[in-house]
């Protein structure tokens, strides 16, 4: 099977370099803020301290309870824990997250380089490496998985990445649906139906499954009520719109992106987790857009700027730009 997501943009060597140390800069940066300072900082201090205990007891509950309890996550903080402090173990997470990430994305096209660096500044991606550590070291596996040239380390990376954080189930799922449909030979109607049918299905049974499994995160969301403005929605749609107006060639190329877009639209109303589903994805999504040619380009960047300054303006106004005292939304 062809590699779906090779660059068609190649760097020059200059602008690899360049890329390079930018992205050092930056997950420098951020590996260097006070560990204790941010939301939920505490909870993955824990996670090195207690990752030997908390894989022993998944074990115990049985295979399908360790499995769905994100153990490569815990095995992960378990060995760096052998070498490294807890605070240590935390920045160097923070580090190879954030250097992953922007490296694999800012290298994307030279052209858009200054597009592509506000891409990983906004707040749904910055906080993969401020409060959602454990969602951001899956980012990057994942992006090492969706770069690599090679189908089996390409597969490896991509179906290791449900084991480091839970929401990659949907992404998984929705990845292999995608070859699953392009093999198959679908046309562009009958993938975006397919998608949408994925997204019932897992408003439906998601948080059933999940505490049949002894998902952890069954009973986080199972708790809450699903709060929503709507405004996400109307956004969305609107950049789908703008997606879905480039043609049948942009849906086949961009099959996995649009499918992540088309499920997160379908299960906004209805699946709590929705939004940490599409913030996995999101960073990919984005990217995306720069294919778009003409008027639908410039409507796109000129929707992401506008999206960009709402979501920073009232974070100037919140203790650590919105993750410091309680994660503002």
């Amino acid at each position: 099977m062809e590699n779906l997501n090779v660059i068609k943009f190649k760097p020059t060597p200059l602008y690899t370099v360049a890329s390079f140390l930018l992205a050092l800069i930056f997950a420098s940066v951020l590996a260097s803020l006070p560990v204790d300072a941010f939301v939920d900082r505490d909870n993955y201090l824990l996670y090195v301290t207690n990752s030997a205990e908390l894989i022993t007891r998944g074990l115990n509950e049985g295979l399908a309870h360790f499995f769905t309890n994100e153990p490569l996550w815990l095995f992960v903080n378990m060995l760096l824990s052998l070498v490294f402090s807890d605070q240590e173990t935390v920045r160097i997470i923070i580090f190879f997250s954030a250097f992953v990430s922007s490296y694999l994305i800012l290298k994307i096209d030279s052209r858009f380089f200054f597009i592509l660096f506000l891409f990983l500044l906004l707040p749904q991606v910055l906080k993969n490496y401020v409060i959602h550590l454990r969602q951001g070291f899956c980012v990057s596996v994942f992006l090492l998985g969706w770069f690599a040239r090679g189908k089996y380390s390409r597969n490896l990376l991509i179906l290791l990445t449900p084991f480091i954080h839970a929401s990659f189930f949907f992404v998984v799922a929705v990845y292999y649906c995608n070859i699953s449909l392009r093999f198959l030979k679908f046309s562009s109607g009958l993938r975006v139906m397919s998608f949408v049918l994925v997204g019932g299905a897992a408003s439906l049974l998601t948080l059933a499954l999940a505490s049949s499994l002894g998902a952890r995160q069954a009973g986080v969301y199972g708790e809450n009520n699903l709060e929503i403005s709507g405004l996400g929605f109307i956004f969305w749609s609107a950049v789908a719109f703008v997606y879905f107006s480039q043609g049948k060639e942009f849906i086949k190329e961009n099959g996995f992106q649009i499918g992540m877009l088309i499920f997160y639209l379908s299960t906004y109303f209805f699946l709590p987790v929705s939004a940490r589903i599409f913030e996995s994805a999101l960073i990919l999504i984005l990217v995306s857009g720069l294919q778009l040619t003409f008027w639908r380009l410039q409507a796109y960047l000129l929707l992401f700027l506008f999206y960009f300054v709402m979501q920073w303006y009232p974070r100037f106004f919140q203790p650590g730009l919105g993750w410091g005292i309680e994660n503002y939304m």
